[in-house]
């Protein structure tokens, strides 16, 4: 029995934007498109790295943030805490010259195909959720936003009952000299057969509820087509952010 998983991917711009901040690496390739369509392709490795950064949107040209972690990602071999700190030095060292103060979030997943397991690491509110064979969507990373910890501070009230400016993150990494002292998300996990993962900047979260994106994945059953309606219906708002997802599905083979 082989192990090979697919790996699906799409990305988008925002609504009205001149640059995508997102940048979203495959496993294989840093990806940093105003449109990308969905697509799909097959991993025999036993062990690769996948994720995605998303550049704020208020700092000193993002995009270009998003794109350098990502890019220094490519070249990691295994995640833990000690990656965030190398990736802030790694910004620094190539950005905060021309572009101080740079900044983006951060999410990636360490696959290990062998054992079915996977190691996550988090920095801002990009997310990674597993995803089960019913199309219940289960959010594996904690946001550091401002709103999450006011939400932590008062759990009976809900997003809605505070203003848009408190959305913003708490934790990314910045291209400033500085050393990272802001909060880290790591666990590692397990995933069962059937299950998924999929790694997401807020363009997606922010774009579709929970219960449309759990609607989309019990209605179709492959992951293409499932992104595709995703990334159709967010580029028919009126409003969008910048989206990338990412998607590791294990399947086996004799």
């Amino acid at each position: 029995m082989q192990n090979v998983c697919q790996i699906t991917f799409c990305q988008q711009i925002g609504k009205n934007k001149k640059h995508n901040q997102d940048a979203l690496f495959n496993g294989e390739t840093v990806f940093q498109f105003k449109l990308k369509t969905a697509e799909k392709r097959l991993e025999n490795r036993p062990h690769f790295i996948i994720g995605i950064a998303d550049g704020i949107s208020n700092s000193n040209h993002a995009e270009k943030a998003s794109k350098c972690v990502m890019s220094a990602l490519q070249k990691i071999q295994t995640l833990s805490r000690n990656t965030i700190p190398y990736l802030q030095d790694k910004l620094s060292e190539q950005l905060a010259d021309t572009y101080f103060g740079s900044a983006t979030t951060f999410v990636a997943a360490e696959i290990d195909q062998v054992n079915q397991k996977a190691k996550i690491l988090s920095v801002g509110d990009s997310r990674a959720y597993i995803i089960d064979e019913a199309g219940k969507w289960r959010q594996i990373t904690k946001d550091h936003s401002i709103l999450s910890e006011l939400l932590e501070l008062s759990p009976h009230q809900k997003e809605e009952d505070f203003a848009t400016i408190y959305g913003g993150v708490s934790s990314c990494l910045v291209a400033d000299y500085s050393e990272f002292q802001d909060k880290i998300f790591y666990q590692e996990i397990e995933i069962k057969q059937g299950e998924s993962l999929l790694l997401c900047s807020d363009g997606l979260t922010d774009g579709l509820s929970d219960e449309m994106r759990e609607k989309i994945w019990q209605k179709y059953a492959d992951d293409k087509a499932r992104l595709t309606v995703c990334r159709k219906m967010i580029e028919k708002q009126s409003f969008s952010d910048d989206l990338s997802v990412v998607v590791y599905r294990l399947k086996l083979y004799n």
